[in-house]
């Protein structure tokens, strides 16, 4: 009866060492994983997601950090982190994003499956603020080549060659935008002469004041006059009118000549105050 019994207990101890530990109740920290596309191919953007629900009133939801490892497989970016309220429950979820850039992760046949490292969770809980950790496998993620094993074995890999380049496309036809620059070109160089012309005017107006400025009162009347014979008769008439004021004393004589051809009708012409300005100069040289 006693060896009955040493076997029962040992029979009933096995069972219970044999149980399995799912059944046991889930901790405060709960995490979910998801890997999005699976398969991927080489290169593929995969986004890995890990979504912890916590009981505010357990778990203090700014504390629930999640730590990561993938493995052969390069991390683009994050942990985003989001973090949504449904009543006493927060939604902590984490995202990432990798991809399979390296020869590690590289399939040797057209499918490979790839396991990840676990994801672990940690938080504070309770008022005192104690640690909580839990511990989360990531989905087996299927890694595809994008090449067969007949393309790799080619002696010339298959490639799609493209020999005509897109067709362009413009915001102003080119046409038009030509001729509206050479429009712009052309108003810019009018423009150009235009100033360059006022300039040059106002250069020699500022020299003929200048030579004005030096010369006597008779040599600058004389002077008018002469530039008068290609002017109107308007300025004919004032150059000799200067004239006269100007020889009105030693030279009386002329300077009445000079007056009256300055307002005595008809117009004078550029010969006649030429003649003028000729008696006047050979007067005054033999002085």
């Amino acid at each position: 009866m006693a060896a009955l019994n040493r076997i029962a207990g040992i029979a009933v101890l096995t069972a219970l060492l044999a149980a399995p530990a799912a059944a046991a109740a889930p901790g405060p920290l709960a995490p979910a994983t998801a890997l999005q596309p699976s398969p991927a191919l080489f290169a593929d953007r995969i986004t890995a997601v890990a979504t912890v629900v916590v009981d505010s009133r357990a778990v203090d939801p700014a504390t629930v950090r999640a730590v990561a490892a993938f493995g052969p497989l390069d991390v683009l970016s994050g942990p985003e982190v989001e973090r949504s309220d449904r009543g006493r429950q927060t939604v902590v979820r984490f995202r990432w994003q990798v991809a399979c850039l390296s020869e590690q992760c590289v399939p040797s046949a057209r499918r490979r499956p790839l396991r990840l490292p676990p994801l672990r969770v940690s938080a504070k809980g309770g008022r005192d603020g104690h640690a909580l950790d839990s511990v989360a496998a990531w989905p087996v993620l299927t890694i595809a080549g994008r090449v067969s094993a007949r393309e790799a074995a080619a002696a010339v890999p298959p490639f799609r060659l493209e020999t005509e380049l897109p067709r362009p496309t413009y915001r102003v036809a080119p046409a038009r935008l030509g001729v509206v620059l050479d429009a712009v070109a052309a108003a810019g160089v009018a423009a150009l002469f235009l100033l360059l012309g006022r300039e040059l005017r106002s250069r020699r107006r500022r020299r003929e004041e200048e030579r004005l400025a030096l010369v006597s009162p008779l040599e600058r009347a004389l002077l008018l006059a002469r530039q008068a014979e290609r002017r109107g008769p308007a300025d004919r008439r004032k150059a000799l009118n200067l004239l006269a004021r100007v020889l009105g004393g030693p030279g009386a004589g002329l300077a009445g000549a000079a007056s009256e051809l300055a307002w005595a009708p008809p117009e004078p012409s550029p010969a006649q105050i030429g003649s003028v300005v000729d008696e006047v100069e050979r007067e005054v040289g033999e002085r």
